[in-house]
């Protein structure tokens, strides 16, 4: 007799994504980042301070966020105290309808990273004058250190003191940025998710603290702090299978299609290679609105593991590409040896364009492969879209989106 398996229990906490039910003993987590404001439209780095606002494209994103998440069911909103997430908030909360919600709380360790030497300059302008400092930042981030006014040291102390953190060096004006928001990101996990045992809750910061609020949840180390692309109004969503920092699962890794953006824009520019990584299973057929999330974008190759679903998959998924060149290829583990391949070669060119290339290929390939390249197991899903920017002359590649589905 053969035993039914029963299929495990999934719930419509977001249109067009169903997810397993939230841990008993854990925590599920949305992490999203504030709109666009004016000092991004300036081109400039803002760190903590509070100069900047949301723009009308930031309040216009903020607010299709919140129709996105108008029926997931919240139980608490925390957000950064600078102006940037309180307007995001402010833009998405009548949305917001879940009965459970209880509330709203600003919290210091939320805000941005400090970063007091380039706080107001363009990006250009830093590279231009600080050129070791930025390449230390891109590199070796961990190593940043920078000099703090004494205001800002006394109110940093201050604020350290009240946290129980020592995220400064002994030296009483000099700051290592990366250090501290990894440190406030563990005191963040520490002190919120013991509150919230079995429930869902929406955190609004900024780009550089949700990348450390996700690898202090996938315990990741700050080494690796480029990792995750976090685009502004860009939604992440980690389950903690318990009430600590390190225990994340992640499900989904900086959707845009709620706000009309089906590929995230190129944070590192529009050089080097995107890799789209499709996963498929058989007997599942890909669903066709799949292929609106690269209709738009040229897809210059495709390589296809030679299996008769993988190629049902790739005719789905390349429907508004006839013109993509497609290799179908049998040896096991082709990924992994392509990203071998292709990441060394890529320190080396100065090809100033940007190549994409799609992959389809079975569900345990793809997380095997992203096992590799994150260092962390990965639960890749069928009939959804993950992407890699290999950036030219970047150390490693950033994962720009993880899981990512049309909106219904």
């Amino acid at each position: 007799m053969i035993a039914q398996l029963t299929p495990p229990l999934v719930q419509h906490f977001l249109p067009g994504y169903d997810l397993p039910p939230v841990p008993r003993q854990g925590v599920r987590v949305i992490l999203l980042r504030h709109g666009r404001s004016t000092l991004n439209d300036a081109g400039c780095y803002q760190g903590s301070s509070d100069l900047s606002e949301l723009t009308q494209a930031g309040w216009s994103a903020s607010q299709q966020v919140g129709k996105f998440l108008q029926d997931c069911p919240l139980h608490h909103v925390y957000v950064s105290p600078l102006r940037r997430a309180q307007q995001t908030v402010k833009a998405l909360l009548p949305w917001l309808s879940s009965p459970d919600l209880a509330g709203v709380t600003a919290s210091r360790l939320l805000r941005e990273i400090d970063l007091p030497d380039w706080e107001g300059l363009r990006y250009e302008d830093v590279q231009a004058r600080f050129p070791e400092a930025y390449r230390c930042w891109q590199e070796h981030p961990e190593q940043l250190a920078m000099t703090l006014p004494r205001p800002r040291w006394d109110a940093q102390a201050r604020a350290c003191s009240e946290a129980g953190s020592t995220a400064t060096s002994q030296a009483a004006s000099h700051l290592y940025p990366v250090r501290d928001v990894y440190r406030r990101a563990e005191t963040f996990w520490a002190s919120a998710l013991p509150k919230h045992q079995g429930q869902t809750l929406l955190v609004v910061s900024h780009g550089s603290t949700i990348q450390a609020l996700v690898n202090t949840a996938l315990a990741i180390p700050m080494t690796r702090h480029h990792l995750f692309q976090q685009t502004h109004s860009g939604l992440t969503v980690v389950d903690f299978q318990a009430p600590v920092s390190g225990a994340g699962q992640l499900h989904l890794l900086n959707l845009t299609t709620p706000i009309g953006e089906q590929l995230p824009k190129l944070k590192a520019g529009k050089q080097g290679l995107r890799l789209l990584l499709l996963p498929c299973q058989p007997r599942l057929e890909v669903e066709d609105s799949l292929a609106k999330l690269a209709r738009a974008q040229p897809i210059h190759a495709c390589l296809v593991e030679d299996l008769p679903h993988c190629h049902l998959a790739m005719q789905t998924f390349l429907g508004h590409h006839p013109e993509t060149v497609t290799l179908a290829v049998r040896r096991s583990g082709f990924l992994h040896q392509w990203h071998q391949t292709i990441e060394p070669s890529l320190h080396k060119t100065t090809q100033a364009n940007l190549t994409t290339i799609a992959a389809v290929c079975g569900e345990s390939q793809v997380q095997t492969f992203l096992h590799r390249v994150v260092g962390q197991p990965l639960q890749a899903w069928p009939n959804a879209l993950t992407v890699l920017h290999y950036p030219i002359q970047a150390r490693r590649p950033i994962l720009q989106t993880f899981n990512a589905r049309p909106v219904p």
